[in-house]
């Protein structure tokens, strides 16, 4: 009994640990969870690791934007990649549009970006609503 407590505490903690930290992705062999392409672009890449334990890949911040504007995601940790190879909380983030993205939605990390991450956000939703019958 004591064995099987210490082990569900340990898988809790292992979980809780990695939606506080970001994963690179197999590049060039994980799949978007939103559109299905390959993540082969660093560059494009963002994540979400959900409270459970799971960590969802995308290739384009647009893909992740689309995502939680379909589901709802409670606890969840987003994260975008930098240039240099670093991830960063998507809320802390600033972006730039304009962008030649894999999924063209146009919008990269950058230092300088004037647009947040819930502005991000919410361009996508609109561009789905109008996409929307």
């Amino acid at each position: 009994m004591r064995l099987a407590l210490s082990l569900l505490l340990l898988l809790g903690t292992a979980c809780q640990a990695r939606a506080d930290r970001p994963e690179d992705p197999v590049w060039g062999k994980q799949t978007c969870a939103s559109c299905a392409m390959l993540v082969s672009a660093p560059r494009f890449a963002a994540q979400l690791a959900t409270h459970g334990g799971e960590v969802h890949y995308f290739d384009d911040v647009g893909c992740l934007a689309a995502y939680l504007a379909q589901r709802t995601q409670a606890n969840s940790q987003a994260w975008v990649r930098e240039e240099t190879g670093a991830w960063v909380k998507a809320e802390l983030a600033h972006f730039e549009s304009g962008a030649k993205t894999p999924m063209d939605y146009g919008f990269v990390l950058a230092k300088t970006g004037t647009l947040d991450w819930q502005t991000v956000r919410a361009e996508v939703s609109q561009r789905l609503e109008k996409r929307s019958p």
